[in-house]
């Protein structure tokens, strides 16, 4: 009767055991793949932000640009003498001010450069904000992976973890668990921000023109 009490409160326990690792293994593993789809959902939705904001900026750079032709042809008109004034060299400033109205309807138009700082201004922070938030996501990640109780570090590398909810699709590449996590957790910066923290040493922001 003895041997039977023991074998029994042998396979409760087992049994026990086996009820919380598969609990365990389960809760680990719906835990890092909400982590994960949402890790990949916000980086998603930064490189979509991003692409739009460039191709609005390259919206606002044409638009400039056709501005600044327009207004340079006026300008060399009035060099070239077509707005003088009758038998004097001075521009008669009537018809320059129409020609410039005739092309600009809206004079607010002419302020066009200073929007697009402003813009290019919101599309940085905007940029910085979204790759704060990806890192901050990123770091939390990983100390969930590294950290708790004694075996979760284990039972996070059980369920394979990064897994290939965990992905980056860059054009025609496509990059899965860890290397995908490498990837999203390297910040974007110019080049000249790598070469100072490789080298150590500050650079001026603008190099100046050689004379």
């Amino acid at each position: 009767m003895k041997k039977f009490i023991i074998i029994g409160i042998i396979a409760a326990f087992v049994i026990g055991l086996g009820a919380w690792a598969i609990n365990t293994y389960t809760t680990v593993r719906n835990e890092g793949t909400r982590t994960e789809l949402a890790v990949t959902a916000k980086y998603k939705a930064m490189q979509s932000s991003y692409g739009q904001d460039r191709l609005a900026f390259t919206d606002q750079i044409g638009i400039a640009r056709e501005k600044r032709d327009a207004l340079d042809k006026i300008l060399t008109d009035a060099v070239s003498g077509r707005y003088n004034k009758p038998g004097s060299p001075q521009v008669d400033n009537g018809k320059f001010f129409s020609a410039i109205t005739e092309a600009y309807p809206d004079l607010k138009g002419l302020d066009i450069y200073d929007k697009i700082l402003d813009f290019v201004g919101k599309m940085r922070n905007k940029f910085a904000q979204d790759q704060a938030q990806i890192s901050e996501l990123i770091k939390d990640y990983n100390t969930w992976r590294q950290t708790g109780s004694f075996l979760h570090p284990t039972f996070v590398k059980w369920a394979g973890f990064p897994s290939d909810a965990l992905e980056l699709v860059v054009g025609d590449k496509v990059y899965r668990g860890q290397e995908a996590l490498d990837k999203m957790a390297r910040p974007i910066v110019g080049n000249d921000t790598n070469v100072i923290f490789d080298s150590g040493e500050d650079q001026p922001a603008l190099t100046p023109e050689k004379k």
